[in-house]
Protein backbone atom coordinates (compact mmCIF):
# COMPACT_ATOMS: atom_id res chain seq x y z
CA UNK A 1 0.00 0.00 0.00
CA UNK A 2 1.53 3.37 -1.44
CA UNK A 3 1.47 6.05 2.07
CA UNK A 4 1.92 9.62 1.98
CA UNK A 5 3.67 11.22 5.18
CA UNK A 6 0.66 13.86 6.04
CA UNK A 7 2.90 15.43 9.13
CA UNK A 8 6.46 16.13 9.32
CA UNK A 9 7.31 13.27 11.21
CA UNK A 10 7.97 10.24 9.65
CA UNK A 11 6.36 8.42 11.92
CA UNK A 12 3.10 9.60 11.38
CA UNK A 13 1.82 8.23 7.96
CA UNK A 14 -1.81 7.81 6.43
CA UNK A 15 -2.84 5.47 3.93
CA UNK A 16 -2.86 7.25 0.99
CA UNK A 17 -6.81 5.95 0.26
CA UNK A 18 -7.49 7.26 3.56
CA UNK A 19 -6.60 10.98 2.45
CA UNK A 20 -10.32 10.98 0.64
CA UNK A 21 -11.81 9.43 4.52
CA UNK A 22 -10.92 13.47 5.82
CA UNK A 23 -13.50 15.17 3.54
CA UNK A 24 -16.25 12.46 3.82
CA UNK A 25 -15.67 13.09 8.31
CA UNK A 26 -15.83 16.78 7.46
CA UNK A 27 -19.25 16.06 5.57
CA UNK A 28 -20.40 13.66 8.48
CA UNK A 29 -19.48 16.30 10.96
CA UNK A 30 -21.44 19.05 9.56
CA UNK A 31 -24.57 17.29 8.67
CA UNK A 32 -24.12 16.40 12.73
CA UNK A 33 -24.20 19.91 13.47
CA UNK A 34 -27.13 20.14 11.63
CA UNK A 35 -29.26 18.05 13.73
CA UNK A 36 -28.28 19.40 16.51
CA UNK A 37 -29.36 23.03 15.69
CA UNK A 38 -32.33 21.23 14.11
CA UNK A 39 -33.22 20.56 17.84
CA UNK A 40 -33.30 24.19 19.55
CA UNK A 41 -36.30 25.19 20.71
CA UNK A 42 -37.93 27.70 18.08
CA UNK A 43 -35.13 28.12 16.14
CA UNK A 44 -35.63 26.63 12.26
CA UNK A 45 -32.28 26.16 10.85
CA UNK A 46 -30.94 25.17 7.63
CA UNK A 47 -27.60 24.60 7.14
CA UNK A 48 -24.76 24.45 3.17
CA UNK A 49 -21.88 23.21 3.77
CA UNK A 50 -19.32 25.05 2.19
CA UNK A 51 -15.55 23.64 2.10
CA UNK A 52 -14.32 20.68 3.63
CA UNK A 53 -10.77 20.39 3.91
CA UNK A 54 -7.33 18.85 5.92
CA UNK A 55 -4.04 20.02 6.12
CA UNK A 56 -1.02 20.14 8.08
CA UNK A 57 0.91 23.62 9.38
CA UNK A 58 3.04 23.91 12.66
CA UNK A 59 4.08 27.21 14.55
CA UNK A 60 6.67 28.40 10.99
CA UNK A 61 3.30 28.25 8.52
CA UNK A 62 0.79 29.27 10.39
CA UNK A 63 0.97 32.93 8.98
CA UNK A 64 0.83 31.79 5.27
CA UNK A 65 -2.16 29.40 5.72
CA UNK A 66 -4.33 31.40 7.95
CA UNK A 67 -5.17 35.00 7.22
CA UNK A 68 -5.06 37.79 9.97
CA UNK A 69 -8.38 38.56 10.12
CA UNK A 70 -10.46 38.39 12.99
CA UNK A 71 -12.47 36.00 14.67
CA UNK A 72 -14.65 35.12 17.47
CA UNK A 73 -15.59 31.94 19.03
CA UNK A 74 -14.76 29.12 21.57
CA UNK A 75 -11.71 26.39 21.60
CA UNK A 76 -13.56 23.14 23.12
CA UNK A 77 -10.63 20.45 24.68
CA UNK A 78 -11.12 17.27 23.91
CA UNK A 79 -11.18 15.27 26.84
CA UNK A 80 -10.24 11.85 25.88
CA UNK A 81 -9.38 10.06 22.22
CA UNK A 82 -8.89 11.71 19.91
CA UNK A 83 -7.53 13.97 22.30
CA UNK A 84 -6.50 17.91 21.14
CA UNK A 85 -9.20 20.11 20.16
CA UNK A 86 -12.34 22.10 18.15
CA UNK A 87 -12.24 25.70 17.04
CA UNK A 88 -15.74 27.33 16.17
CA UNK A 89 -14.71 30.98 14.92
CA UNK A 90 -17.16 33.20 13.44
CA UNK A 91 -16.23 36.29 11.44
CA UNK A 92 -17.55 39.62 13.12
CA UNK A 93 -21.04 39.95 11.52
CA UNK A 94 -21.62 36.56 11.24
CA UNK A 95 -20.63 36.36 15.49
CA UNK A 96 -23.34 39.19 15.27
CA UNK A 97 -25.86 37.53 13.61
CA UNK A 98 -25.51 34.24 15.70
CA UNK A 99 -26.02 36.46 18.93
CA UNK A 100 -29.92 37.34 17.18
CA UNK A 101 -30.34 33.78 16.29
CA UNK A 102 -29.76 32.41 19.99
CA UNK A 103 -31.93 35.79 21.10
CA UNK A 104 -34.64 35.95 19.01
CA UNK A 105 -37.22 33.78 21.08
CA UNK A 106 -36.42 35.69 24.00
CA UNK A 107 -37.79 39.62 25.25
CA UNK A 108 -34.40 40.91 24.83
CA UNK A 109 -33.68 44.10 22.59
CA UNK A 110 -30.58 41.84 20.37
CA UNK A 111 -29.78 45.53 19.54
CA UNK A 112 -28.85 46.18 23.09
CA UNK A 113 -27.64 43.38 25.03
CA UNK A 114 -24.53 43.50 27.04
CA UNK A 115 -21.29 41.92 26.26
CA UNK A 116 -21.50 39.28 28.63
CA UNK A 117 -25.11 37.84 27.39
CA UNK A 118 -23.18 38.23 23.75
CA UNK A 119 -20.41 36.06 24.59
CA UNK A 120 -22.67 33.55 26.38
CA UNK A 121 -24.76 33.81 23.56
CA UNK A 122 -21.81 32.42 21.23
CA UNK A 123 -20.64 30.31 24.06
CA UNK A 124 -23.34 28.42 24.01
CA UNK A 125 -24.13 28.52 20.02
CA UNK A 126 -19.97 27.26 19.90
CA UNK A 127 -20.43 24.15 22.22
CA UNK A 128 -23.33 22.88 20.36
CA UNK A 129 -21.35 23.06 16.99
CA UNK A 130 -18.62 20.92 17.97
CA UNK A 131 -20.31 18.56 20.09
CA UNK A 132 -22.66 18.00 17.01
CA UNK A 133 -20.02 17.34 14.60
CA UNK A 134 -18.38 15.10 17.50
CA UNK A 135 -21.25 13.40 17.61
CA UNK A 136 -21.15 11.94 14.13
CA UNK A 137 -17.22 11.30 14.54
CA UNK A 138 -18.46 9.56 17.65
CA UNK A 139 -20.86 7.31 15.67
CA UNK A 140 -18.47 6.75 13.11
CA UNK A 141 -15.41 5.85 15.27
CA UNK A 142 -17.77 4.00 17.25
CA UNK A 143 -16.24 5.55 20.42
CA UNK A 144 -18.06 8.48 22.58
CA UNK A 145 -15.63 11.68 22.65
CA UNK A 146 -15.75 13.62 25.38
CA UNK A 147 -15.05 17.57 25.87
CA UNK A 148 -13.95 20.11 28.65
CA UNK A 149 -16.41 23.34 28.45
CA UNK A 150 -15.76 26.04 25.95
CA UNK A 151 -13.73 28.99 26.31
CA UNK A 152 -13.82 32.30 24.38
CA UNK A 153 -11.76 33.15 21.93
CA UNK A 154 -11.53 36.36 19.99
CA UNK A 155 -8.28 37.30 17.96
CA UNK A 156 -6.99 36.63 14.43
CA UNK A 157 -7.69 33.69 13.06
CA UNK A 158 -3.48 32.89 12.71
CA UNK A 159 -2.96 33.53 16.27
CA UNK A 160 -5.60 31.65 17.24
CA UNK A 161 -4.95 28.97 15.19
CA UNK A 162 -1.05 29.17 16.88
CA UNK A 163 -2.08 28.92 20.39
CA UNK A 164 -4.22 26.02 19.61
CA UNK A 165 -1.18 24.08 18.03
CA UNK A 166 0.87 25.29 20.66
CA UNK A 167 -0.87 24.70 23.57
CA UNK A 168 -0.30 20.71 23.22
CA UNK A 169 2.96 18.43 21.68
CA UNK A 170 1.84 16.75 18.80
CA UNK A 171 -0.54 18.23 17.30
CA UNK A 172 -0.88 20.15 13.51
CA UNK A 173 -3.03 18.03 11.31
CA UNK A 174 -6.06 19.51 10.75
CA UNK A 175 -9.59 19.10 9.41
CA UNK A 176 -11.07 22.21 8.24
CA UNK A 177 -15.36 22.77 7.94
CA UNK A 178 -16.38 25.86 6.52
CA UNK A 179 -20.53 25.87 6.57
CA UNK A 180 -23.68 28.81 6.47
CA UNK A 181 -26.58 28.63 8.91
CA UNK A 182 -28.51 29.73 5.92
CA UNK A 183 -31.36 30.33 8.12
CA UNK A 184 -29.74 33.25 9.86
CA UNK A 185 -26.76 34.18 7.40
CA UNK A 186 -24.25 33.05 9.77
CA UNK A 187 -20.69 31.84 8.32
CA UNK A 188 -18.97 28.96 11.19
CA UNK A 189 -15.42 27.99 10.44
CA UNK A 190 -14.90 24.60 12.59
CA UNK A 191 -11.53 23.40 12.64
CA UNK A 192 -10.39 20.03 14.42
CA UNK A 193 -6.78 19.44 15.75
CA UNK A 194 -6.33 16.18 17.12
CA UNK A 195 -3.34 14.37 18.53
CA UNK A 196 -1.66 13.93 15.42
CA UNK A 197 -0.50 10.25 15.87
CA UNK A 198 -3.90 8.59 18.01
CA UNK A 199 -5.94 10.33 14.61
CA UNK A 200 -3.43 8.69 12.38
CA UNK A 201 -3.83 5.36 13.76
CA UNK A 202 -7.94 6.45 13.99
CA UNK A 203 -8.09 7.19 10.36
CA UNK A 204 -5.64 4.13 9.03
CA UNK A 205 -7.87 1.25 10.91
CA UNK A 206 -11.52 2.92 9.44
CA UNK A 207 -12.71 0.91 6.42
CA UNK A 208 -13.33 3.35 3.77
CA UNK A 209 -16.26 1.49 2.30
CA UNK A 210 -17.91 1.60 5.33
CA UNK A 211 -17.64 5.46 5.77
CA UNK A 212 -18.74 5.92 1.82
CA UNK A 213 -21.60 3.51 2.55
CA UNK A 214 -22.45 5.71 5.45
CA UNK A 215 -22.10 9.37 3.19
CA UNK A 216 -24.16 7.80 0.25
CA UNK A 217 -27.39 7.61 2.94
Amino acid sequence: MTEMNQTTDNQHRIDIEKLGVLNYLGELGVSGVESRLGKLAGKQTAVRSDVVKSGYVDESSVEMAFPAEKRLGVQVSLNGVPHGCMLVLFPPVSAKRAVRMMLEDTNEDVTNVSNDMMVSSIVELGGIVANGFLDALADTFDQHIATWPPVTQNNELDHIIEQAITDETDQGLYLESTFHITSHGIEVELYMFPENGIFVEILNRIDVETIAGVERR
